[in-house]
């Protein structure tokens, strides 16, 4: 179970922070495998893929494939939202949704504060067996996200910091990529 992508999305959906992660770390990676040139150039659905250039990717540090992912996932977990999703009340598990959907080959997990969603797309790796092991590794993504909430007030605490605006600060993404790559360590 690797941590592919994480989205902080601001409550009007104003993207705030979008970022993938270096998919040599993923297990499987089995959408990304091409075994021919010729299919190199189109996706599952015999689409054509369409470049994306560097304008788009020094924008966020984020393919556009996963964007569209986790702005799909963002939008299911609105409709969750809508639906009258209660929390867990008081303590850890407050803010954690769970299992948003699976989208791309990947699962969406989503946690849930006052002000932002945080969306991670997550490699499902586990077999049904595996229910003690995938509860486990959905803990410690808990954690994670409950520790990238943490990260994130500590951004706005700053002065200098305007809220609900794209953050481009080197200490915050250095601390999230610390974050995930200790998560993707623990496999």
């Amino acid at each position: 179970m690797s941590l592919a992508a994480i989205a902080i999305i601001g409550r009007q959906g104003n993207p705030i922070y979008i970022r993938d992660f270096d998919d040599t770390n993923l297990l499987f990676n089995l959408y990304r495998q091409k075994s021919t040139p010729s299919e190199a150039d189109n996706d599952f659905f015999c689409d054509a893929f369409i470049e994306e250039t560097a304008e788009q990717r020094s924008e966020w540090q984020c393919s556009i494939k996963n964007q569209f992912e986790l702005f799909s996932a963002y939008e299911r977990l609105v409709q969750i939202l809508e639906g009258g999703w209660k929390g867990a009340g008081m303590g850890p598990d407050a803010c954690w949704m769970g299992l948003v959907c699976s989208v791309g080959g990947f699962n969406a997990y989503g946690y849930v504060t006052t002000n932002v969603r945080y969306i991670t797309l997550v490699e499902d790796i586990f077999a049904p067996e595996d229910a003690q092991l995938q509860m486990a590794r959905e803990n410690e993504l808990k954690t994670l996200l409950s520790q990238l909430h943490v990260l994130y007030t500590d951004y706005l605490l700053n002065p200098f910091s305007i809220p609900n605006s794209k953050i481009s600060s080197n200490r915050f993404s250095s601390g999230v990529l610390n974050l995930v790559n200790n998560f993707n360590e623990r496999r």
